[in-house]
């Protein structure tokens, strides 16, 4: 048994696609639709659905959509409405229209925002502290001074409690090793005329090995010949004609090495020296 109707019930409605001008369906309310999409060409279309009631009053409702049935296809080197000139460089892909792609999705309009690197990087910085932070220092760096809670103070810790000097195995004065420099010293600065082995040139230059200001307890002397220069002096009784320069430009530790390696050498065994007595000689 059919209802009665009343002016306001809607009696028919019409379906069209796109510009058409006739309906591809029509029915009395309510309906279902059936629309076959391939039938259609790939791209945009839309739907109007036009509504009518008893009194003959109608409305319309357009609804726009997009069919993708064939192969997706992307696109990168162009953009929709860009103005462009010479020669363009275009990479143009497809895809299966039955794979769950969106290929306008997958072009890329532009470069990455600023504030994605903004986050990658503090991302990184986080990770970087959180694995420095947590992870287990090795043992073998576990003491060392970058690792301490304090590196400053563990830099400067007492001399005691880090490795002792190396030393050359000869004579120390107060820590002066004066082995380490003293001979390339002497032959740089003294063997010319005292000799590699200190024997001097007979008239010309005095010996080292066995003089007695070399072999000196105090080496106030010594120092002072070598910072002064000496000429005019007879040495054991002997004149020599040459004049033996001021070695004043050399520092406190050379002038100390060679000191201490005149007085341990070819036979001399006299105390040896520090900087620190050179020094106040030349004060």
């Amino acid at each position: 048994m059919e209802r009665s109707q009343t002016p306001g019930d809607v009696v028919s409605i019409s379906l069209f696609l796109d510009d058409a001008r006739e309906p591809f369906a029509t029915y009395r309310p309510p309906a279902t639709v059936s629309l076959d999409t391939r039938a259609l060409e790939d791209g945009p279309h839309e739907i109007r659905v036009r509504a009518v009631d008893a009194l003959g009053r109608a409305g319309v409702r357009t609804i726009p959509f997009e069919v993708q049935n064939g192969p997706g296809i992307t696109i990168t080197g162009l953009r929709a409405n860009e103005r462009v000139n010479g020669v363009l460089a275009l990479d143009v892909n497809a895809f299966s229209g039955s794979e769950p792609f969106d290929s306008t999705r997958a072009e890329s309009s532009g470069p990455i925002p600023v504030w994605t690197w903004v986050l990658i990087a503090l991302v990184t910085a986080w990770a970087g502290w959180y694995a420095i932070a947590e992870f287990p220092t090795p043992a073998s760096f576990a003491a060392t001074p970058t690792y301490e809670s304090s590196p400053v103070t563990a830099a400067n810790a007492p001399l005691q409690m880090q490795a002792p000097p190396s030393y050359s195995g000869h004579g120390v004065a107060a820590g002066f090793d004066y082995a380490k420099t003293g001979p390339s010293l002497y032959v740089a600065n003294c063997a010319a005329c005292h000799g590699a082995s200190g024997a001097g040139v007979p008239g010309a230059f005095p010996a080292l090995a066995g003089d007695a200001v070399v072999k000196e307890r105090d080496p106030k002397n010594h120092i002072l010949t070598i910072l002064r220069g000496l000429h005019g002096k007879a040495i054991n009784g002997k004149a020599y004609a040459s004049q033996m320069p001021s070695f004043r430009q050399l520092s406190d530790e050379d002038i100390a090495a060679i000191v201490d390696h005149e007085r341990t050498s070819w036979g001399n065994n006299a105390p040896i020296i520090s900087p620190d007595e050179v020094r106040r000689v030349r004060e």
